[in-house]
């Protein structure tokens, strides 16, 4: 398959997008079952993801194939489509709570006197341009979105780490362990990484120097959210649970701003911006997933095939569909996500990646026994 994104690229979509992804709402679900412990749910989480992330990195040093390539080699043509349709859908299901939360968070910083609806729905008309482009534009926002967020985060940080206060945050693990893991559970759809990453397999070319900048790019990732726990918990406290858009929240007692008013939320925009970059990749996947389903072609130089546009155009309807069903239920997605599908995301992220690092590294090893093969008969063909 043909390149489309470079290990540059790679990266920032596995520090910008993942952290972005999980310091909106995620830090009051937390704070709501793990208390001051929080930050070491997510951090439990993130050592079983990281593992995944790193091994599919490992593997992408050895094989150039994508996950569907590699199911077609091992279990035939029809389980391959079978994992394109799922993943497709996986990647709708997704995609579903973080556009609720985008929706609220739209309503209640920057158009709060407007219905929410009304003021996402241009979002929906973006999405389904971005969603038929394909891989290779989400490589290029990914060049944009990191540096936008590593600056946004850094404004925010200094705007909020004087009104800490980490004694707050002790004893620590002292909350019971059904706790912790309600709060686990819940978080789940957070943890789409590595799928992600799976779905980024075979897409670039890795060497092996590769790896550790694509896994430390992770680590960093996971760093960044875990001191945004501990930052949000330490200036909040018991009140943490009720701080919804923790982003928006972090620097509102900044001195400063009583002086020149709310320039944070220049980093809050930023940060916004991020998120969204963030959550059309997910739409770009699944696209992507159906498109290699049907077996057609996404673009063609800079054109959209009209299989990619019909395809984001139906998926972007699904979701607008769900969006007006579920505009004031927001709460009762989550409780469902948190109680009955969290099996699906931890089977996506963290299972199915494991047997895609499997197939990677047999394939690899039948590719190098092929060569070494080829080279025998062809060093016996010269004796003779």
């Amino acid at each position: 398959m043909k390149n489309q994104l470079c290990t540059r690229q790679v990266c920032f979509i596995m520090y910008a997008y993942p952290a972005a992804g999980k310091i909106l709402m995620m830090p009051a679900l937390l704070a709501y079952y793990c208390k001051n412990d929080l930050a070491f749910t997510a951090l439990f989480i993130f050592i079983l993801q990281a593992a995944a992330v790193c091994a599919l990195a490992a593997a992408c040093a050895r094989s150039e194939k994508t996950f569907f390539q590699l199911v077609e080699g091992a279990f035939g043509k029809v389980v391959s489509k079978i994992f394109m349709w799922l993943f497709a859908a996986f990647f709708v299901l997704s995609a579903f709570v973080p556009m609720l939360e985008q929706k609220l968070f739209v309503q209640a910083i920057f158009y709060d006197t407007i219905p929410s609806l009304i003021t996402f729905l241009p979002f929906f008309a973006l999405a389904v341009y971005v969603g038929a482009k394909g891989m290779r534009n989400a490589a290029r926002t990914a060049d944009i979105a990191a540096p936008l967020f590593i600056g946004a985060l850094v404004a925010l940080v200094i705007m909020s780490v004087g009104e800490s206060n980490l004694m707050w945050l002790l004893p620590v693990l002292k909350t019971p362990a059904s706790d912790i893991f309600s709060g686990a559970r819940f978080a789940m759809y957070n943890f789409t990484d590595g799928a992600v990453m799976l779905m980024l397999m075979g897409r670039f070319r890795a060497a092996r120097g590769d790896v550790k900048k694509i896994v430390l790019s992770y680590a960093a990732s996971a760093l960044t959210v875990l001191i945004f726990l501990v930052l949000f918990y330490s200036i909040f406290s018991v009140l943490a649970p009720d701080q919804y858009f923790a982003v928006s929240k972090m620097a509102i007692f900044f001195s400063v701003l009583s002086l020149v008013g709310r320039v944070d939320l220049i980093a809050v925009y930023a940060m916004e911006a991020c998120m969204l970059f963030g959550l059309l990749l997910y739409l770009q996947i699944a696209v992507t997933c159906v498109c290699e389903a049907i077996g057609s072609e996404q673009t063609a130089g800079r054109k959209v095939r009209p299989a990619a546009a019909a395809a984001s155009v139906a998926i972007n309807a699904i979701l607008l569909a769900l969006v007006i069903i579920f505009n004031e239920g927001y709460l009762a997605v989550q409780k469902v996500y948190g109680n009955y599908l969290w099996p699906i995301f931890l089977a996506f992220s963290f299972i199915i990646p494991a047997i895609g690092t499997v197939l990677a590294f047999i394939s690899s090893c039948g590719e190098k026994g092929g060569r070494r093969g080829e080279k025998e008969k062809k060093a016996a063909g010269g004796e003779l």
